[in-house]
């Protein structure tokens, strides 16, 4: 009779154990899909903003790389300006030249006063000379100033990429910090989890 009391007991605590060991496995089970569950959004969350991320610095390279092209061409006409420019400098120089001639001619010219009718015939050619050279040279001075404004204009067009660029990489700056704001606060519930 005590045999058989003992063997109920016995069988009583093991069936007992066995309920309290599956009860356990279960809530573990549950517990491990519940923590399964939240690791894959916070996987595709921040598989999201990696994509998110991607497409702005895709935007933002190809804006700054727009912006450089138009850099690199305005860089372009403003060399062929300063070039254009040089050779009307020299222009300019020889035109100079010829008038310091002209009027070193002209100065030959009035100091041989007591031959008159040569010497106006020579300062009137002179004074010819001296005029066509005005001419060109007031020619190119105004080419000068073409190439001037057209300088003036690329560089506008410069200062506006450039400031096209400080934008894009203003607005890149905040893009980084609000997703860094919202993966910061996605993984927040992690820290809720005996995981460390």
């Amino acid at each position: 009779m005590d045999k058989q009391k003992n063997t109920d007991e016995i069988c009583q605590i093991v069936t007992e154990t066995m309920r309290d060991f599956r009860a356990s496995m279960e809530m573990s089970r549950e517990m491990s899909i519940k923590i399964g569950k939240r690791t894959t959004q916070i996987i595709r969350m921040g598989m999201l903003s990696v994509f998110i991320l991607g497409a702005v610095m895709t935007y933002l390279i190809t804006t700054m790389a727009g912006d450089f092209g138009r850099m690199t061409e305005n860089m372009v006409a403003m060399s062929s300006n300063m070039e254009k420019m040089e050779s009307h400098f020299g222009d300019v120089s020889q035109r100079l030249t010829s008038m310091d001639n002209t009027l070193t001619s002209m100065n030959r010219s009035v100091q041989v006063l007591p031959d008159m009718h040569n010497t106006l015939g020579y300062m009137g050619q002179n004074t010819y000379l001296m005029s066509k050279d005005l001419h060109v040279m007031v020619g190119n001075l105004d080419a000068m100033q073409i190439d001037v404004s057209s300088m003036s204009k690329d560089l506008n067009q410069m200062d506006q990429s450039v400031d096209g660029m400080n934008r894009a990489v203003h607005g890149m700056s905040g893009s980084m910090y609000r997703m860094d704001d919202q993966i910061h606060k996605i993984s927040r519930p992690m820290d809720f989890f005996p995981m460390k």
